[in-house]
């Protein structure tokens, strides 16, 4: 090899070297070549983190790691930016998988990332159901076909009698029940107008007919402990339970009222207004005259601090704090259910599931205050629906329970749990189990959450 072969030899291997070490020095800054683009850019990374630790990560089919055993999560670096598609997986656990997009010098996070056991399994608790009715938390009442009333704990599998099928034959058929704050009393309105008092802190034998309630009232509710709102002929009337007065709350005719602490909501007039129960202090909280439908029922009510006016039970208005108005944010040919989860509401329209978020969201996705954002629309109808935690909840459709996440970025994953006839689903914050109604039969499922 002569001198000028071994320096240009030299002089290449110098270069390659030098560009090796641009490279790796760029790398290491989160820098990366991109082939389709044919030019240096800066690379983003996804930051993923599961419930359950030991959680396999894969970004765009290969393998990148598992989630940490202590504080379950993963970082993966040095993605170059567009969209990447993230599956993660668990021995006996349905599969995550989403793509979502990576821009430069950002992370994007998939956090609350939750897997369900493939393999679930429901209980029997109790049979000859005719009703539920959910008190609380792992708390209900229990109708049985043979007439009683049943408190029932599921998380501590205690129950006991409180209504015997003696007592309930003085109820011509339970239509709706009301519960108290303190959840020792129920309201029963029965079918045939008539309304009963029961206090469910003793035994059966307390059911008390109330008198100063009839078919006449609309909308009674519990105002305290011992205190029932209700309408009757377009004016606003109190009963109370313990000396049995009934009082005139308001002079004016009202289309509407809702309590919320210290507040009386009423509608008057077409105007939204708030009265302090305690000090009688009034304000008028929208600017302009509500347009009520000649023939239409209306609804005042509070979910989760935020006020609703619900018309004919399928279309909701939702008061605006900056407007100072009532704006509608759904509308069905169906009655419209809902669920409420501290700071959004998932509402239910026949074979629609939309979600409404009560506060500014940076996780799973950033949405402002007030959006409302449809999530799935199936070809059966809905039966019923149930949060299980601040990102996912679970719902039956055609009788089949599924589980589904609310990040709306890419698909929404769904977990299809069993096939069987499920007409009502809860969630157990307790037990981290679902307790469902199947023909007359109430189960639980083992645990869904670790």
């Amino acid at each position: 090899m002569n001198k000028t072969v071994q320096l240009v030899f030299v002089s290449l291997l110098s270069f390659s070297f030098v560009i090796v070490t641009i490279f790796v020095l760029l790398s290491a800054q989160g820098y990366n070549f991109d082939l389709n683009k044919r030019k240096i850019i800066e690379t983003g990374g996804i930051y993923v983190k599961t419930a359950q630790p030991g959680a396999a990560v894969f970004i765009d089919g290969k393998y990148a790691d598992i989630t940490n055993s202590f504080t379950r999560d993963l970082l993966v670096q040095k993605l170059l930016p567009g969209s990447h598609n993230i599956k993660i997986s668990r021995e006996g656990y349905f599969i995550w998988e989403k793509d979502l997009s990576v821009d430069e010098k950002m992370v994007t996070k998939a956090q609350n990332i939750i897997l369900f056991p493939q393999d679930i399994s429901f209980n029997p608790l109790m049979s000859d159901i005719e009703e539920v009715f959910e008190i609380g938390n792992n708390v209900f009442l229990i109708q049985s076909t043979d007439g009683r009333l049943v408190w029932f704990d599921s998380a501590k599998d205690f129950r006991k009698d409180v209504l015997s099928a003696k007592e309930f034959k003085a109820i011509k058929g339970i239509k709706k029940i009301e519960f108290s704050p303190d959840k020792q009393k129920a309201l029963i309105s029965a079918k045939d107008g008539k309304y009963y008092l029961l206090s469910l802190d003793v035994n059966s034998g307390n059911l008390q007919l109330i008198e100063g309630l009839d078919k006449n009232i609309s909308y009674p509710e519990f105002n305290g402990n011992s205190n029932i709102y209700h309408m009757s002929k377009g004016y606003l009337y109190s009963l109370n339970l313990i000396n049995k007065k009934k009082e005139l709350v308001k002079e004016e005719q009202v289309q509407g009222f809702a309590l919320h602490g210290d507040g009386l909501y009423t509608l008057e007039a077409g105007l939204l207004i708030r009265t302090n129960v305690y000090i009688k202090t009034k304000e008028i909280l929208t600017k302009a005259v509500f347009d009520f439908k000649k023939g239409s029922d209306y609804k005042l009510h509070i979910i989760e601090g935020r006020i609703f006016l619900i018309e004919d039970g399928r279309v909701f208005y939702y008061y605006n704090n900056e407007s100072k108005g009532f704006e509608k944010v759904i509308e069905s040919t169906k009655e419209v259910r809902y669920r409420s989860w501290s700071d959004k509401v998932v509402f239910v329209t026949g074979n629609e599931i939309w979600l409404m978020l009560l506060k500014d969201f940076e996780s799973p996705f950033f949405r402002k205050a007030d959006s409302f954002i449809f999530l799935s629309r199936f070809s059966e109808k809905i039966d019923d629906i149930a949060w299980i935690d601040d990102d996912y909840f679970a719902v039956i459709i055609g009788g089949k329970i599924r589980i589904s996440e609310i990040d709306i970025r890419d698909r929404i994953n769904f977990f299809e749990l069993d096939e069987e006839n499920h007409l009502k689903v809860w969630f157990s914050k307790d037990e981290k189990a679902l307790l469902v109604l199947t023909g007359g039969n109430l189960s639980k499922s083992t645990k869904i959450l670790p």
